[in-house]
């Protein structure tokens, strides 16, 4: 077993809720990868096997393939500078707290801009387990600003019931509901707030499943839809026409008390896409953007045509790298 499974699996079963925190923690590996191996050829052949087991365990985390070419870039710059398998473990250590720091920033800029859209004594909803929805209730308590929140199981996994135990310690009010009672209690709710996954260029977005769901209710109701999340989980391949997939778990362990039901059956997807049209702003650190405006914003941030980059190709292709710096 590689050294890496463990970690593998705790973000592979979505045991780390937050999807930024799952990336960070996926990042960490890459200084490891070169500090464990033999020679640097070694390291590279480890690292090819891990880009394409991330990529496989998480096909939705357009951040974790975005910051895993940034660190792809900088492991091709230091090879060709001649850099030994030790220096580019402790150089990838120094670039990763760079993007622990970034990431950081941008979460708190974009939940600060989330919170001037509430009011005090607004009636919130939200699901799943977000980093940047946790950081817009932390930006609230710090205003004074008092909120009642509903929060949704968000089956299968109900990370929302770890959500609303937090959002709960910090002082609001909170009410934990099943999800299919959402259009129920949409009634009662001024905003809606979620989190992403990924989001595309034309402003769909990627989040857990049960999320398009909520969208829908409040577009009926008429009751705006925020999605809260930095510009990292843009995903600017699908200009291209390049579709997100969306993982399925399967199992009678997805219902309670029919795990010994052998012939029963039962699937779920874990995200779903809400359409543009379904959500009033996506805010973000770069500013609050309509969904329409995400191909702007994408042109401003990656350029156009937008350079893209296969990771699981690139890693594979920094052996060449290596190759033909000894052959030269």
């Amino acid at each position: 077993m590689a050294w890496w499974e463990d970690t593998i699996r705790e973000i592979a079963e979505y045991r780390i809720y937050s999807s930024t925190d799952a990336v960070l923690r996926a990042l960490e590996l890459f200084p490891q990868v070169f500090k464990r191996a033999y020679n640097l050829r070694e390291s590279l052949e480890t690292l090819a096997e891990l880009v394409n087991k991330l990529v496989e365990v998480r096909p939705t985390s357009v951040m974790l393939n975005n910051m895993m070419r940034r660190l792809l870039r900088a492991v091709e710059k230091h090879i060709k500078a001649g850099r030994s398998a030790s220096e580019i473990a402790d150089a990838l250590e120094l670039e990763i707290k760079s993007l622990r720091r970034e990431l950081e920033s941008a979460v708190n800029i974009a939940a600060t801009l989330g919170a001037r859209r509430v009011r005090n004594g607004d009636t919130l909803m939200t699901c799943s387990y977000s980093k940047t929805i946790m950081a817009l209730f932390h930006r609230l308590r710090e205003e004074g600003k008092r909120v009642r929140v509903y929060v949704t199981e968000s089956r299968p996994g109900s990370e929302g019931v770890e959500m609303a135990r937090e959002i709960s310690s910090m002082g609001f009010e909170v009410e934990l509901i099943v999800d299919s009672a959402v259009r129920f209690f949409m009634k009662d709710v001024d905003l809606v707030v979620v989190g992403a996954e990924a989001i595309a260029a034309n402003g769909a977005v990627v989040n857990k499943v049960g999320t398009s769901m909520i969208a829908l209710a409040a577009h009926e109701a008429r009751v705006r839809t925020f999605v809260i999340a930095t510009t990292h989980k843009f995903s600017h391949e699908t200009i291209f026409g390049e579709l997100v997939r969306l993982p399925i778990i399967r199992g009678v362990k997805l219902l309670p008390g029919l795990e010994r039901e052998a012939d029963l059956s039962a699937e779920s997807p874990l995200f779903d896409v809400t359409p543009p049209e379904y959500i009033d702003a996506i805010i973000t650190e770069r500013g609050v953007v309509a969904p329409e405006a995400v191909i702007l914003l994408v042109r401003e941030l990656y350029g156009w045509p937008p350079e893209t980059m296969d990771v699981i190709s690139a890693a594979h292709r920094l052996l060449e790298v290596v190759e033909s710096g000894a052959a030269s």
